[in-house]
């Protein structure tokens, strides 16, 4: 039996965008779809792609102020200007996607604005959906030609709605993460995996997936000054920074840990007390989904300050500028059991659980009624 074929778009700038098109891809496989998975702007424009990338990542440690500039200068732009002068963008890598698969929808969770126009343009009857992948809504996820958008909170809706979409093409779904973040784990044999005693106080640092996490190593030392600690590293695929960090986990074999890219990072998570990171969309998501509180280190102005916004105002993160604000931030929350506790109370209400399942299960009933009408 051939299955069906759902078109899932997405772009490399950051890890997110494609974090979120794979477990959309396996949640829609469960269901009988074959998903594609398609990198459009990198596949039509490889080399302005790879350039853009390059950019985008060195923002984060060298170019703050610009990214600033750009993000918050492009937010007072109306929706259609910024639609109007990205829609040309992989075109024609678009339309040899929909004759190859014939996909009976298309899923975005970057905006690609060539998809939605050109569905309209030559009307194509393949419903569109976009999969917003932050805490904050920026003009530019927006298109008219978008049948609905998925959505972290009540406050992203409500920024869709200011800029002009309709209440009832969004839907507060959350953000999608793997599924193993809802299993349950055994934690002794967790701690055992990971040579922790379970009595132990841990505190996990995410460099992020590309490790672009600033000052890692003077975090990690400032909090391993505190002797009931256990310190946890988690690199990424910066390879640079584990091996800038390995010296230091040989000179504290009990109370550090070092690893690079982490397969199982919900079972760090789940036996960490808290969690020193980046506010990146899915890093944050993660974390929420296994109640552990966050202490959010220099978020870049842009998405990632819109992030750390949402979850210190709904009480889910602390954000520190500092090593020392971030120690005095983990003591704070050792001592304080109140704050410890109010922290995963927010955090459980922030999060919306199973995302991926809400998202297959309204793009597979709207595309059933479709076809019903159409008939």
């Amino acid at each position: 039996m051939i299955r069906p074929t759902a078109l899932i778009l997405t772009a490399n700038y950051g890890s997110g965008h494609v974090q979120v098109a794979n477990v959309l891809a396996e949640e829609l496989k469960s269901k009988g779809f074959q998903p594609v998975i398609s990198d459009l702007f990198g596949e039509a424009h490889p080399i302005m792609s790879q350039v853009t990338q390059s950019i985008f990542m060195k923002s984060f440690s060298h170019g703050s102020s610009f990214y600033k500039w750009f993000y918050y200068g492009t937010n007072k732009l109306n929706a259609n200007t910024i639609t109007q002068f990205s829609r040309y963008l992989g075109r024609k890598r678009f339309l040899e996607l929909i004759k190859e698969h014939q996909p009976r929808f298309v899923i975005t969770t970057f905006p690609l604005h060539a998809a939605p126009f050109l569905i309209k343009k030559s009307r194509f009857n393949i419903p569109i959906y976009t999969v917003i992948t932050d805490y904050f809504a920026h003009p530019f996820w927006i298109n008219p030609s978008i049948d609905h958008y998925f959505v972290a909170s009540p406050s992203v809706k409500n920024g869709l709605i200011k800029h002009g979409v309709a209440e009832n093409r969004i839907t507060v779904s959350g953000i999608p993460i793997r599924t193993e973040f809802y299993h349950s784990v055994d934690k002794i044999d967790v701690f055992a995996k990971y040579g922790i005693t379970p009595s132990n106080r841990v505190v996990t640092i995410l460099a992020g997936a590309q490790g672009v996490l600033k000052n890692v190593k003077v975090l990690a030392q400032r909090l391993l000054k505190d002797p009931s600690l256990r310190v946890i590293v988690v690199c990424g695929k910066n390879k640079t920074l584990y091996e800038k960090l390995t010296p230091l986990a040989e000179q504290h074999p009990g109370s550090f840990r070092l690893f690079g890219y982490v397969d199982e990072l919900h079972e760090v998570l789940k036996i960490s007390h808290c969690v020193v990171t980046k506010p990146g969309g899915i890093s944050i998501t993660e974390a929420a989904a296994v109640n552990v509180p966050l202490i959010l280190y220099k978020p870049v102005p842009g998405q990632e300050g819109e992030n750390a916004k949402y979850f210190e105002e709904k009480g889910g993160a602390l954000i520190a500028r500092s090593a020392d604000e971030i120690a005095e931030n983990v003591q704070r929350l050792f001592d304080n059991k109140a704050l410890l506790s109010g922290m995963q109370r927010s955090l459980q209400f922030i999060h919306k659980a199973h995302s991926s399942t809400l998202i297959a299960d309204y793009a597979i009933e709207d595309v059933q009624e479709l076809s019903q009408v159409t008939r």
